[in-house]
């Protein structure tokens, strides 16, 4: 039980402090096959890539947003857009800023797994962001066991930083 307690409380501070500390960019990768949350050609849909060069990487780069409870806007470095279930529900795409159940459908709680991987599970419905059966196909599932769980793990791997 403490342990449990205290990898919530490392997990929080992780991601508030990634929020913080605006405006870091990061990869989200998949812990199954090392993929990352990509959007194709920095537009919908969003996808898995194992490392995009178009504009720079921008199409797999995100900003943390934060909203309110805990949960947070993932925000794309490319063109300021949002991950979106569209209508609370697959497919995951971008979006602007949808109003669609009061803003719910972008907004993701980082629930962590252990190991530094956490799952993204959405404010509206309570479910996570899911690679269906670990391919690129992204989805939303209330908890898959597929690959033990591994279609739904994802870490923060922070955009590397140049020292000129």
């Amino acid at each position: 039980m403490f342990g449990k307690v205290m990898l919530h409380c490392a997990a929080a501070l992780l991601v508030s402090s990634a929020a913080a500390q605006s405006p870091r960019y990061y990869r989200l990768q998949l812990k199954s096959d090392g993929q990352f949350l990509d959007a194709n050609h920095c537009a919908s849909p969003v996808t898995l890539n194992p490392g995009s060069t178009f504009a720079g990487g921008a199409c797999e780069l995100w900003r943390l947003v934060p909203g309110s409870g805990g949960y947070y806007r993932l925000q794309l470095k490319y063109n300021k857009q949002y991950l979106d279930a569209d209508h609370c529900t697959a497919p995951i795409g971008l979006n602007p800023g949808s109003t669609y159940a009061g803003g719910a459908c972008q907004l993701w709680k980082f629930i962590p797994n252990g190991d530094g991987y956490y799952r993204l599970q959405l404010k509206y419905n309570g479910q996570y962001l899911d690679a269906d059966h670990c391919t690129a196909t992204l989805g939303l599932n209330p908890g898959s066991t597929y690959a033990d769980g591994a279609c739904q793990l994802w870490r923060l791997v922070p955009e590397p930083v140049r020292i000129d």
